[in-house]
């Protein structure tokens, strides 16, 4: 089920792309639906580079039920790259259990076959008819996945923060977006129950046992 209450450990979540895919866009409007419309507890952070378009762009999101502590993203549980670049700067801080989700028309390699992908751009250009509406279109898919995101919730935060002349195309896009993870991404992703940890915790004493080991 879709968009129902659930308590959250720290979840950590990275957009990633170039600068002027609205990375930073994508994340203020789902950080801004999570903690107005769901209560959570979020931190955002973003990063771009000096560039106006072109250069690495990224928009981290830290989620919980609890205050954070800490508001930088360390171990990731959802990456989503608009880009080669996002994929291969990124990839290796997700968590062993973490979802990675790709634009399969911009993204050619994975550094495995474990990921979730649509088109993000082509859907945006061909469908909407609006190639800058990429974003979103990516912002309505990884609502889908969230199993703690409501869709009516981030449409809200949509309607509130966009200019009216671009607001009925990007519901469109979102709508889009959500539709196509539904009908082909499967399942909303599995999140790790509060309680159990997330597995980095178990790693960290592994390597630390090794280390004493040595």
């Amino acid at each position: 089920m879709n968009g129902k209450d659930m308590v959250l450990a720290r979840y950590e979540i990275r957009l990633s792309g170039l600068g002027g895919q609205g990375i930073l866009t994508m994340g203020r409007l789902l950080g801004q639906a999570l903690a107005l419309y769901h209560d959570y507890h979020v931190t955002q952070t973003q990063s771009y580079g000096p560039e106006a378009r072109g250069g690495a762009s990224r928009a981290d999101l830290v989620v919980s039920s609890e205050p954070i502590s800490y508001p930088k993203t360390e171990y990731l549980d959802l990456l989503v790259a608009l880009s080669q670049e996002a994929v291969a700067s990124y990839a290796h801080y997700l968590k062993p259990r973490g979802t990675l989700v790709i634009d399969t028309e911009l993204v050619r390699q994975t550094p495995s076959n474990l990921f979730l992908g649509l088109p993000f751009t082509a859907l945006a250009r061909d469908t909407v008819g609006v190639p800058q509406a990429t974003n979103v279109v990516a912002l309505g898919a990884v609502t889908w996945l969230l199993p703690f995101a409501k869709p009516e919730a981030v449409r809200k935060s949509l309607k509130a923060s966009l200019p009216e002349k671009i607001r009925a195309a990007n519901l469109r896009a979102f709508n889009l977006g959500y539709t196509e993870a539904k009908k082909r991404l499967g399942a909303p992703m599995a999140i790790p129950d509060a309680t159990d940890g997330d597995g980095q915790e178990e790693e960290r004493m592994e390597l630390c046992n090794i280390m004493a080991d040595d």
